[in-house]
């Protein structure tokens, strides 16, 4: 058990999960000013091994571990963050205009499953304020994770919308190494099925072809077992040559098909989407589906449920171009990037891969294993 496991998270479980997780970051932020503590976290945390080496969309990683968008919504700790052993970072989500988001609470835990409730409502400050931050160097590459204002006097409804995404890209896109757009944010209920009619998606990329883009752009989904959809949005992928990949959103909700042991009544009173374990096998299935679809045109990128060495590997079996974590750091704590690298390694010396760029290129034996055990049901 880390040090983080049997002194930190006990302190930090006792306060309300909101409260924890701003000052784990304010922490973070104050840490990320110091050389000196960047450079003592950089050799604690770090495993630096060129079998790690890929690239996610053209972008050099020195390992296929990042953070996901939700943990830093306002890159106020993307310097230390760098320093924390990840491969690229995606903050976020960013929005427009500044947004305050939900009402409080709107962060929860449920220990039983290592898994967590978020009902946030993408509250952010804002496109200009998060462009100002991320003006100095990085360590690692940086994404950055775009969402509609969360404004309930502007629900999704029309063409505002995509000038809303194109009002964020242009401010943001100069600053980030690849843009993400937040299709379906679970936790935004006016807005969250706006692009459920897929001629929306063409849209919105048509209109950013107005904004010249210059950085990688990865389309982050609504989940759906729905091959036909997914064949739909690919297609319209293609026909803008700008769109280098996808990624895979959390279900709203406490849908059926979540994998916990909490009693269902107390999960069914918390507001929000789950994270975690709990969504795992459905994530995964999802993600093999898309890789059958997209082959190697497309980048993907994966998280839900990254706990171990073998979460990861299987995302990778399955597909995944790079992986990302959040949910499990609330849990184990910063040296869980290390152990899960560590264990990354030794699977790959046991099944004979030389580089872990490897893993997700293959179509073998292994991606058909990895699909038989996380899938559930047919998609």
């Amino acid at each position: 058990m880390s040090v983080y496991e049997s002194a930190v998270r006990p302190l930090l479980f006792r306060l309300d999960a909101e409260r924890a997780h701003n000052l784990t970051l304010g922490a973070a932020e104050l840490g990320g000013r110091s050389s000196v503590v960047r450079r003592a976290a950089g050799k604690a945390f770090t495993l630096n091994d060129p079998r790690l080496h890929t690239s996610l969309a053209g972008l050099p990683l020195s390992n296929p571990l990042g953070l996901a968008a939700g943990f830093d919504k306002n890159a106020r700790a993307v310097r230390m963050l760098g320093a924390l052993g990840f491969g690229h970072i995606e903050i976020g989500s960013v929005s427009a205009d500044a947004s305050d988001g939900n009402p409080k609470p709107r962060l929860f835990r449920v220990p039983q499953d290592e898994a967590i409730v978020v009902a946030y409502g993408v509250p952010n400050e804002g496109a200009h304020a998060v462009r100002e931050r991320l003006a100095g160097p990085r360590r690692v590459p940086v994404g950055v994770n775009l969402v509609k204002t969360n404004d309930p006097a502007k629900p999704a409804n029309g063409p505002e919308v995509y000038e809303d995404y194109a009002a964020s890209f242009a401010v943001l896109q100069d600053r980030a190494d690849y843009i993400a757009l937040n299709l379906s944010c679970p936790n935004s209920a006016a807005d969250r099925d706006f692009f459920d009619e897929l001629p929306r998606i063409d849209a919105l990329l048509a209109r950013l072809v107005q904004e010249d883009p210059r950085v990688p752009l990865i389309l982050k989904l609504k989940p759906t077992r729905d091959a036909g959809v997914l064949r739909e949005i690919v297609a319209i992928a293609d026909g803008h040559p700008f769109v280098s990949g996808f990624a895979i959103n959390l279900p709203s909700g406490k849908p059926d098909f979540l994998k916990v042991t909490v009693a269902r009544d107390s999960l069914e009173k918390l507001p929000g989407a789950v994270g975690g374990p709990p969504v795992e096998d459905f994530v995964n299935a999802i993600l093999g589906t898309l890789k059958s679809i997209t082959q190697d045109r497309y980048a993907l990128i994966a998280a839900g449920g990254v706990t171990t060495a073998e979460a990861a590997y299987t995302k990778l079996q399955l597909g995944a171009t790079a992986v990302q974590l959040y949910t499990g750091l609330v849990y184990h704590g910063p040296t869980l990037n290390k152990q899960i690298l560590s264990g990354l390694l030794e699977l790959m010396e046991r099944d004979g891969y030389s580089g872990v760029a490897q893993i997700s290129a293959s179509r073998s034996t292994a991606t058909s294993a990895a699909s038989a055990r996380t899938a559930t049901g047919s998609i």
